[in-house]
């Protein structure tokens, strides 16, 4: 009996000590499954960056990848990159790109821009001036877009009347988003279906604009209005109203007013962010949103930065300049 009870406890204390071993192996195997993951995941990242970014042939890609290796030396997760995720992309120097995990997360963003102002916004009352305001929208759904689009023109029909001498479109606290449903809402105004361009680093231009209710990118049309509104007066004067808060699809969206001769856009530059992101849906299921591209208006003209106003007002005159010029 004693020599199986001794068997036993043998047994047990050999378990014991093979088992402490195993652990311990398999501890070390998977740190170092993880920190391989966590450095392909740079990789996969710096590669996209390197193809695709707008910046791609001004960056210092030898410095870039330097310390962002030696940020991500020790990461044993994907999140434990991060920190130098945001590196890279201050490095890449576009301020708009960013990483969003896949549960939603914005989780590596980086830009030294002020996109901040302070200003009411009071909705002006004149019986012969129509007034639209256009504030950000970020849904990508079909039938949400289509709904907000088709609200712009509901309210421009609403307004309109052959007794207007002319239009406020106020895009001053818009920040941006989804510009596809903006610009088909705002679609009655523009003149012409060329609006825009998107350059990207090898300066390939894609042409965005307006047509028979729909917004569209090289003809594909992107977001329609089902019954598209037509103005009464076909060329009206249109004041278009900006601030430091107009930025991104905002900025895109002012961009589509920029050479059309019945147009005048008063206020403050944009924010600085007239460059165009593209989704890149990574291993783990997670999103790069990179900047790929700058903004152009009809007549080419290239942005990338703020977009400048014809006439330079305070916010707290914007208006009343706005309604000056109109009467005049």
């Amino acid at each position: 009996m004693k020599k199986i009870v001794s068997m036993v406890l043998l047994s047990v204390t050999l378990f014991s000590c093979g088992g402490g071993d195993d652990r311990s192996e398999n501890i070390d195997s998977n740190s170092q499954e993880q920190s391989k993951i966590a450095q392909n995941y740079i990789s996969e990242i710096l590669q996209v960056m390197k193809d695709n970014a707008i910046t791609k042939y001004e960056v210092d890609w030898g410095n870039l990848e330097t310390e962002v290796n030696t940020l991500s030396l020790n990461a044993k997760s994907i999140k434990e990159t991060y920190p130098a995720i945001v590196k890279a992309l201050e490095l890449l120097n576009t301020n708009h790109s960013f990483l969003i995990s896949s549960s939603g997360e914005t989780v590596a963003y980086f830009s030294n821009l002020s996109c901040t102002q302070s200003f009411n916004i009071v909705e002006p009352q004149i019986d012969n001036i129509g007034y639209i305001r256009v504030d950000s929208f970020s849904s990508s759904s079909g039938t949400s877009s289509e709904y907000f689009a088709t609200s712009i023109q509901q309210e421009i029909s609403q307004q309109d009347s052959a007794a207007l001498i002319g239009w406020i479109v106020d895009l001053r606290d818009n920040s941006g988003g989804n510009m596809w449903p903006m610009v088909a809402g705002l679609g009655p105004f523009f003149s012409g279906d060329s609006l825009g361009y998107f350059l990207d680093a090898d300066e390939q231009m894609s042409n965005w604009g307006y047509r028979n209710g729909s917004s569209h990118i090289e003809g594909r049309e992107i977001v329609s209005v089902e019954q598209p509104y037509t103005l009464i007066n076909q060329l009206p004067k249109i004041a278009v109203l900006s601030s430091q808060r107009v930025a991104s699809s905002g900025e895109a969206t002012l961009i589509s007013f920029k050479k059309q001769s019945n147009v005048r856009i008063f206020g403050t530059d944009s924010c600085g962010l007239s460059t165009s992101n593209q989704s890149y849906t990574l291993s783990d299921g997670s999103r790069l949103f990179l900047t790929t591209g700058i903004m152009a208006d009809r007549d080419q003209i290239k942005y990338g930065n703020k977009v400048p106003v014809d006439q330079i007002e305070v916010q707290s005159d914007v208006v009343s300049k706005a309604i000056e010029w109109l009467q005049n």
